[in-house]
């Protein structure tokens, strides 16, 4: 996998971005609906905050390095889960590293106070399959574009090897970020 398709990928996410979400708990056989409104730069390899970031986690993983930082994202999220409940907002930071020669690689995201997370990512056939880890299972996510105005997600959240979430997304680009 060359890293620059891998780059050329995360440019296209760049925009300001519409998502409607429908989220379904298998648990409970219950449904909720979401909205949220995306800012998402695209980050340069050599964006201080990226290797900013990957120095604050120390010496915890010796392929976070800012040799390898290919590019990353800024997020700025903001988002409610019903009609009733309170606007959530918050920034993340991502920082994707250079895949390896079978094409998958690691991206670091910061989420403001709470801890940073570490997901392996693949990109096959403009599909990016992200697999990220939790204390009591994973999250697989999967993103791809419909039109280049129109992507979308989705993601499967494991409790050990049962399935305990779904959810979809539809996100729709309402313009592209300076």
């Amino acid at each position: 996998m060359n890293p620059m398709d891998i780059v050329n990928f995360f440019e296209t996410l760049a925009g300001k971005w519409f998502s409607q979400r429908t989220t379904h708990s298998l648990a409970d056989q219950s449904s909720l609906a979401g909205q949220s409104n995306l800012v998402i730069d695209f980050l340069s390899a050599s964006d201080p905050s990226l290797s900013d970031l990957c120095q604050s986690l120390g010496q915890t993983s010796q392929a976070i390095t800012s040799q390898i930082i290919i590019c990353g994202l800024r997020i700025d999220q903001e988002s409610r889960l019903s009609e009733t409940a309170a606007p959530v907002k918050r920034t993340s930071v991502m920082v994707i590293l250079a895949p390896d020669q079978d094409g998958q690689g690691l991206i670091v995201q910061s989420h403001g106070n709470l801890p940073c997370t570490t997901s392996q990512y693949h990109l096959a056939d403009q599909v990016l399959t992200l697999t990220t880890p939790t204390a009591t299972g994973s999250i697989e996510e999967r993103l791809w574009f419909a039109h280049p105005n129109l992507r979308l997600r989705t993601s499967v959240i494991t409790v050990g090897e049962r399935v305990d979430r779904t959810c979809f997304c539809s996100e729709i680009r309402l313009g592209v970020s300076s």
